[in-house]
């Protein structure tokens, strides 16, 4: 069953005012999270419905919606599964043509929740209504500051939308994502897709000018043409992420018991994203780091990598992990190993990855006369710098014994360095990967929120940092053959 209507994306999105069916008083209740967090946001009128109680959090509570007496743009509906079809009768006598249905027991659960779902549809068809859902978990605009899923409190508007099968998991993204500095534009927690798919999403998203990069956790297709036609044009201008699961025999078995979708063929999936531009991660935290990525460097021009190290085994580790990753280790141009000769002892290899053998990774002074040759090198198209050139509190105080003047005169310094390698970057139009070889650097608030300042691509691993140049290696050349046709 597909709802024909005309789908009401500013009611979704930008509702003047939006009712609560189920807004509850019992703390961590999803009728209290979601009524509370609306609340919160302000900005327009904000209904409770619960014929139970006279009043919710303090606002006046209606018994139905036919009470409310004013228009209704958004319905958000919690209320028990066997209440639902009713509830969303009532929307359509109130003339309400957008809801979202956060409850869940529907065709997730098999042939009785999926006749109930088909119930929802058909009254939603014949009352001229869209709905998220149901089954699902939320959903938000940062510009219009509306968000269903229970936060509380106002957001700033990013460029990157998400969109989930799963609820859970569209959470951890826009929270990881938000650790990184990065913030979403709009999020759907898409459910069970009973009306509105994946593809409808995928159009509104193309168009909107919020939206730079589209990220996505996607368990099954409803519509695998109109997606693969619809991914061809966007990839074009907006980078599409997904994370798609299901290919194992008992990930298809969850994906089944989860949404009811059919997982599908992963070979066909693989195929139809690498024909459409879709860069397909295979993680939530992959996609996060490719988003951020995506957003935060120039897209390599090729897939040859140049490696700077301090030491010769984290550049061996490095080197392997690009070679696995598709990557390829870049031959140095004469040019190159002439201006190296002048500052690496006699003893280097002359050849890619180079080993600093002596610099202090104090110096910058000496790491960037070795970097900007590297940078500057037209036979390489990423540059992996496996040396500090940021120091953290603790290395500055424990390790160089210095003092609180001290730390702050050599923390402007990192500043003024990390802001040379990204004009380096923007100059030349190369990534340019800081690699640590500790994890700690991750804990280090401080240090986290310089590295966001200048965009920087900061790894503890090799292995994530190879196989993210190694997608935006592939975009990049996808890219070039839309362009040129070859």
């Amino acid at each position: 069953m597909e709802n024909k209507n005309s789908i009401p994306w500013d009611k979704l999105f930008s509702p003047a005012s939006v009712a609560v069916i189920g807004a509850s008083n019992t703390p961590g209740s999803w009728g209290f999270n979601a009524f509370k967090g609306l609340l919160a946001a302000g900005g327009r009128p904000i209904y409770a419905v619960n014929p139970n109680a006279g009043e919710v959090q303090g606002v006046k509570a209606f018994r139905s919606v036919a009470e409310i007496p004013g228009p209704v743009d958004l319905a958000v509906i919690v209320v028990a599964e066997r209440l639902v079809p009713g509830v969303l009768r009532e929307c359509v006598a109130k003339g309400v043509t957008a809801a979202i249905i956060i409850t869940s027991g529907f065709g997730e659960t098999g042939e009785p929740g999926q006749l109930l779902e088909a119930e929802l549809v058909e009254i939603a068809r014949e009352g001229g209504l869209r709905f998220i859902g149901p089954n699902s978990m939320g959903h938000a605009s940062a510009r219009s500051q509306i968000a269903t899923s229970g936060w509380a409190g106002k957001a700033s508007a990013g460029p990157v939308a998400v969109l989930s099968q799963s609820g859970s998991t569209c959470m951890k993204i826009v929270r990881n994502l938000a650790e990184s500095g990065i913030v979403y534009s709009k999020y759907v927690s898409t459910g069970n897709e009973a009306d509105l798919r994946m593809e409808d999403y995928l159009e509104y998203l193309a168009k909107d000018d919020d939206t730079k990069v589209i990220a996505a956790y996607i368990e099954g297709l409803r519509d695998g043409r109109r997606f693969f036609n619809l991914a061809r044009e966007i990839t074009r201008t907006k980078p599409v992420v997904i994370v798609k699961v299901g290919g194992t025999r008992e990930s298809a078995r969850a994906v089944m018991s989860h949404t009811g979708a059919l997982a599908g063929t992963d070979a066909i999936y693989t195929a139809a994203f690498r024909q459409s531009g879709v860069i397909r991660v295979d993680d939530d935290d992959e996609l996060c780091d490719a988003v951020y990525a995506l957003l935060n460097s120039p897209l390599p021009r090729g897939n040859r990598v140049g490696i700077l190290s301090l030491g010769g085994g984290p550049a061996a580790l490095t080197a392997e992990a690009c070679e696995k990753e598709g990557l390829v280790i870049g031959a140095l141009s004469p040019a190159t190993v002439k201006k190296l000769d002048a500052f690496l002892p006699a003893r280097w290899s002359r050849r890619n990855p180079i080993d600093m053998a002596g610099p202090s990774a104090a110096e910058f002074a000496i790491v960037a006369e070795l970097l900007w040759p590297l940078i500057e090198d037209d036979n390489i198209d990423i540059v992996i710098l496996l040396a500090p050139i940021a120091m953290d509190k603790t290395m500055l105080v424990g390790r160089m014994g210095l003092k609180a003047e001290q730390v702050a005169a050599y923390q402007e310094k990192d500043r003024n360095n990390l802001k040379l390698v990204r004009e380096k970057m923007e100059q030349h139009g190369k990534p340019v990967v800081l690699m640590w070889q500790w994890r700690g650097i991750s804990d280090d608030a401080e240090m986290n929120a310089l590295f966001r300042r200048e965009r920087m691509l900061v790894y503890s691993n090799a292995r994530p940092a190879a196989r993210v140049m190694s997608r935006l290696a592939w975009y990049s050349r996808y890219l070039e053959h839309v362009r040129t046709g070859l």
